[in-house]
């Protein structure tokens, strides 16, 4: 069965997590979880998003992402993509850093920014990777310390987060820890890590055969929040780039210039950055016959390069 789409709406909240291939390790030294935090970074303000909750474990990261007017897409393929090429190189190895895809899961915010913010950042003490409450406030690769205040801000919105515990002050700070300490080893293993709850004010509801028709996978909300989704979706115009933009920006990211994407090649660095092109082009509404008579193919051709370009996009395949 086909998966579905991903839902990639500007302003929405997003719970992103991604693990290594076989569950192995994505960040061997204190260099890997900089060189994350700086592309993280960089991209987040590339593609005008909040990170509002985050954690870095070493086979795995989660974070809260408040997507701004990039899709969100954009921001992983920046970020991963980067990241899994230069560990590869700093680390002598090659192919997939990640397992399969990254999940992003739609979260409706109000009821779920504050369960997640706790779920994330109490990751290191239920792995074990602290000795007890006291000690998380010290593991530097989880925004928690970056909340209370206690390690300099490095990306998570720390007023915005917050906001949502009380407007400002002591008393933020004060109600998160109480609101993390009441959570403390009673997660379990995955709770918050997948959509398709059906919720209303923190009480389960009946489901009737329409409530589990509009139950999706990719969502983490209530009935009511579902249904304003899937109507928004139904009516919202795509954005997209112009085919310029997006070769722009493919030949940016890869280093291969348009000419080369543009001719007959089939070089394996040109040939991939030839098929991104075509799948991102794809994706921000741009006609296959277009891209059929610049790159001079049928569209045939065209449909089979913007499949392997998703896949590569999917699976943030390394380009060496």
């Amino acid at each position: 069965m086909p998966r579905k789409a991903r839902l990639d709406i500007p302003g929405c909240l997003y719970h992103v997590i991604a693990r290594g291939n076989e569950r192995r390790t994505i960040f061997a030294d204190d260099a890997d979880y900089h060189d994350f935090m700086r592309r993280l970074r960089l991209a987040l303000d590339l593609c005008g998003a909040k990170c509002l909750s985050w954690c870095l474990m070493p086979n795995h990261f989660h974070l809260v992402i408040l997507r701004g007017l990039r899709p969100l897409s954009e921001l992983m393929s920046r970020l991963m993509t980067g990241y899994a090429g230069n560990f590869n190189r700093r680390h002598r190895r090659c192919g997939h850093l990640f397992q399969n895809r990254y999940a992003a899961i739609l979260c409706e915010e109000d009821a779920y920014l504050l369960e997640l913010a706790a779920y994330i950042h109490l990751n290191p003490l239920r792995a074990g990777l602290v000795r007890d409450y006291a000690d998380l406030k010290t593991y530097k690769w989880c925004g928690h310390g970056e909340l209370l205040g206690v390690v300099p801000a490095a990306l998570a919105d720390r007023n915005y987060t917050l906001g949502y515990f009380c407007h400002g002050g002591a008393n933020a700070l004060a109600k998160y820890e109480e609101f993390l300490l009441a959570r403390a080893y009673k997660y379990k293993k995955g709770e918050l890590s997948g959509g398709g709850l059906l919720r209303s004010g923190g009480r389960k509801i009946r489901r009737s055969r329409e409530e589990r028709e509009l139950s999706d996978p990719r969502v983490l909300g209530s009935w009511d929040f579902v249904e304003a989704l899937l109507a928004q979706i139904e009516k919202r115009p795509e954005p997209g780039e112009s085919p310029a933009e997006v070769l722009a920006r493919v030949c940016e990211e890869t280093g291969i210039t348009a000419a080369e994407i543009r001719s007959g090649s089939r070089a394996r660095r040109i040939v991939a950055a030839r098929a991104r092109y075509c799948y991102l082009a794809k994706e921000a509404g741009v006609n296959g016959g277009i891209l059929a008579e610049e790159l001079g193919r049928n569209s045939g051709s065209i449909s089979y390069l913007a499949g392997k370009g998703r896949e590569l996009e999917e699976n943030n395949r390394v380009i060496v």
